[in-house]
Order: structure tokens, then C-alpha cells, then sequence
């Protein structure tokens, strides 16, 4: 596999095919859902908050990348108006092909301003690791709501590894935080003080991946990293053994689920704007 479309798919930018057929995409979304322990966490919650917001509430996605948050609800709540915030172009025409009359696109970089409207809702999910003005972010997504409008905020902390396998895979291969230069891993202290400095008060707080959603990561990423980025022969290798490894993967997530975490990976906070 030649660099170029490998960089494309890790960096999710999907293949043309879907400018055509953009609502293909909700094979992407599925996929997602049953390989990103993040994402049961965080659709768990979203429900909930989306349907406890006004029907015609303004709800927006900071860095909404292909709108796995928006898409799946446009039809469900046809009254609502969904933001996909992205500072990628290329997203913002995606969001357009799916022609959802309730669906906006809006070119963004959060790290430089606000949208000229405060919405009822809003959203962002495994963003602030990745940008350089963390702190300006976080007040321009506060100054983007109504007083005592409700973020989901989703953010890894903390970035324990447990396999040494994982840890040689992450230093030999290019990989998605390579791909993206991550900036940082927060620890929950650091994350926490900029919000407040934000301006944010915590409804309630969610971790994720305890020791159980730790091993299942590490084994999905070993095997995706090396199918992407490995060696021909590694390649094979990693084929072959996604389909042995899924089952302890699935069993991994969904003990991570069941188990109550007093910390873990990545944490999942409802975030409210003063009044």
C-alpha cells in the first residue's frame, strides 16, 4: 500500500466514491461503533442530552470530521438544526453531499474563533489533543453557547500503556497521532483547569477505558497499525489475526463497560455554560 492512500484513510479522508454515495458513510459509522470503545460511551450520553434539549434546539460539533454525531440524528430530529464545525474543507462538502435539509456545514478553526450564533447543545469529540491553542479553543466553544447550554466533551488523558508489544509498535510504524502530531496528553488535572479557566462548571464526568478497555485498544491499534503501516508480511500476519482477535476485543469493551472506573484513558465530561 503506497503512503498516500494509507495517510488518507488514517486521517479520514474517504474515498471520492462517497461524494457520490455520501450516505454510505453509515457503513463507516457501524464500523466505528463496534471498533472505537470511545464511541459507545459517548452515544450513550448523546442520546440522552439531545433528547433533553429543546425540538427546535441549534446543536453544534466542534471539529466534526465526517458527523458521526449529527448525521444519525437528522431524521430522528427533524426540527433541530445540527452544525457539522470542521477546518477541513473536504468535510464540509462531505456534510453538504448528504443533503439533510437539517445538516450546516460551517468552515471553523476553534482555535482561532467562535460561530456568530450560541447554540442549546454542542459536542466535541477527540479534538483538544491536537491543537496548539488548547485554552482559546475552550473559550470559543464556551462563547459558541447559551448560558446554560450543555458540551459533551470527549478527551484522552493520561495515555498509560500496558503491552510492550504496543509500545514497539507505536515507536516502529506511522500511526494516526503521528499522522495528526498530536500536541499533547493531558493528565485529568491539566484538562480540568483549563476548562474552568474556560469558564465551564462540571455537570458530570465519565472514564473510560479502565484497565479491560486499555488491553482492548491496545490490540485493535496493534493490528490496524501494522496492517497500515507494517511490512507486506506483516500485513498478512495482522489479516489473518483480526478476524481470530475481534471476539477477546468485543469481550474486552464490553467488560470495560460493565466496570465501574474510578480513572482510566480517556475521560467523558458534561460541560455547562454559567448563566
Amino acid at each position: 500500500m503506497s503512503s498516500a492512500p494509507k495517510s488518507n484513510i488514517l486521517s479520514y479522508q474517504y474515498p471520492s466514491l462517497l461524494l457520490w454515495f455520501p450516505r454510505l458513510i453509515r457503513l463507516v459509522y457501524l464500523v466505528n461503533y463496534f471498533t472505537q470503545l470511545r464511541k459507545i460511551y459517548v452515544m450513550r450520553a448523546w442520546k440522552r442530552l439531545l433528547k433533553q434539549v429543546s425540538s427546535n434546539a441549534l446543536v453544534l460539533d466542534f471539529g466534526a470530521g465526517e458527523a458521526q454525531y449529527l448525521v444519525p440524528f437528522c431524521r430522528k430530529h427533524t426540527h433541530k438544526t445540527f452544525y457539522a464545525l470542521d477546518n477541513k474543507t473536504s468535510n464540509i462538502e462531505f456534510c453538504a453531499a448528504l443533503a439533510y435539509p437539517n445538516l450546516k456545514g460551517v468552515l471553523l478553526n476553534i482555535e482561532e474563533e467562535n460561530v456568530s450564533f450560541q447554540a442549546d447543545l454542542a459536542i466535541c469529540i477527540g479534538v483538544m489533543q491536537y491543537l496548539e491553542k488548547d485554552l482559546a479553543a475552550c473559550k470559543h466553544m464556551y462563547n459558541s453557547l447559551k448560558p446554560g447550554a450543555i458540551l459533551l466533551l470527549y478527551v484522552p488523558i493520561n495515555g498509560i500503556i500496558i503491552t510492550g508489544l504496543y509500545k514497539r509498535v507505536l515507536a516502529k510504524f506511522e500511526h494516526y497521532e503521528t499522522i495528526h502530531r498530536r500536541k499533547r496528553v493531558y493528565s485529568e488535572s491539566d484538562l480540568l483547569e483549563k476548562l474552568a479557566q474556560a469558564g465551564f462548571s462540571i455537570a458530570r464526568k465519565t472514564y473510560t477505558y479502565g484497565y479491560f478497555g486499555k488491553l482492548s485498544h491496545e490490540l485493535l491499534n496493534t493490528l490496524s497499525t501494522i496492517l497500515f503501516s507494517g511490512s507486506m508480511a506483516l500485513k498478512l500476519l495482522a489479516m489473518l489475526l483480526f478476524p481470530l482477535c475481534m471476539p477477546i476485543i468485543l469481550c474486552l469493551m464490553a467488560i470495560d463497560i460493565s466496570l465501574p472506573k474510578a480513572s482510566g484513558n480517556g475521560i467523558l465530561i458534561e460541560l455547562k455554560r454559567g448563566i
